[in-house]
């Protein structure tokens, strides 16, 4: 990963004159760029985009654009026609957090597509940088707890649930949806096991769903949020795909980066509950909608986790 603080030091150095600086070569002929202040992507237009210009109030795409080097004989990359998007920093509210996420994408997009699908890339920037930045500690807590599953079945189950996890995107009903079963995650950190519930959302889902409930202890023994990120887009062996880098990025954008990397959190318990043995209303009348309810899990038996594992094989 890039350290953004040193290449906002870095970009702070370099010259406004309307040229390109290379500040790291990516694989598949792809590499970050400065220009004026602010950070580019360039990937070759081997997809033969025809000539496009878009800006967003962050991001400015360009397709179709002839570059070439000042010394060719010393320059890493050849004269061609390539596409690239940039980061406008200058209008970015937070610079670091935002630079760390467009470049984590942007090597991610250079490693897993190699450059390919540039403008489907694009899109999927534009929709990460528009999301409103809610950071608040629910969303810490939330993300820590699905996180620290994913981790788990791969640890002890040799299973890799990155693929179904927001596979829909924002619009994602659940957490993991798997081929044989879907999972949604509810994470505490206290002692109590109350957890809000929307009844649509849960109860109302075809085929064999389970909730799992993890709670967490703050506590300086712990690890960061930003810590097991870090472990989980560096193992080679899962979690290795565009949609799980961009759904890394869209989720912390919803957190303090300050809680991200000083919060510490430890796994305490994984509980496992059969959605059919938790129902608290099997019947909802037809004049009640949006029904969300506190649920305490205490009454309810759950299930070993080795059946959800057993289910996604």
């Amino acid at each position: 990963m890039i350290d953004t603080r040193q290449l906002l030091d870095k970009i702070e150095l370099i010259p406004q004159d309307d040229s390109l600086y290379l500040v790291d070569k990516l694989p598949c002929g792809t590499g970050m760029f400065v220009c004026n202040g602010n950070i580019l992507y360039l990937v070759p237009n081997t997809e033969n985009c025809d000539s496009l210009g878009i800006r967003t109030d962050f991001l400015h795409l360009e397709t179709n654009v002839y570059v070439s080097a000042f010394n060719t004989s010393v320059s890493s990359f050849e004269n061609g026609c390539y596409n690239y998007v940039e980061l406008l920093l200058s209008k970015m509210r937070e610079p670091e957090a935002d630079l760390s996420a467009f470049t984590n994408l942007c090597m991610a997009h250079a490693s897993y597509m190699a450059g390919r699908e540039f403008i489907p890339f694009f899109d999927s920037l534009v929709s990460l940088f528009q999301l409103p930045k809610e950071q608040n500690y629910k969303n810490l807590i939330g993300l820590m707890g699905e996180l620290l599953f994913i981790e788990l079945m791969y640890n002890e189950h040799g299973i890799d649930l990155s693929p179904f996890w927001h596979s829909e995107g924002s619009v994602s009903k659940l957490d993991f949806v798997c081929p044989r079963v879907s999972l949604e995650v509810k994470t505490t950190a206290n002692d109590s096991m109350c957890f809000t519930i929307k009844h649509n959302q849960l109860f109302d889902t075809s085929g064999e769903v389970y909730l799992i409930a993890a709670l967490i202890n703050e506590d300086n023994a712990g690890r960061t949020l930003d810590s097991v990120i870090s472990s989980l887009l560096e193992n080679i062996e899962y979690c290795n795909s565009l949609q799980f880098a961009e759904n890394i990025e869209k989720e912390k954008r919803r957190i303090s980066p300050v809680e991200m990397k000083t919060k510490r959190f430890s796994l305490k318990r994984i509980s496992v509950y059969n959605i059919k043995d938790i129902n608290p209303f099997v019947v909802v009348p037809d004049c009640v909608e949006d029904l969300s309810y506190k649920l305490n899990l205490l009454p309810f038996s759950c299930t070993d986790i080795s059946n959800v594992a057993i289910l996604n094989k």
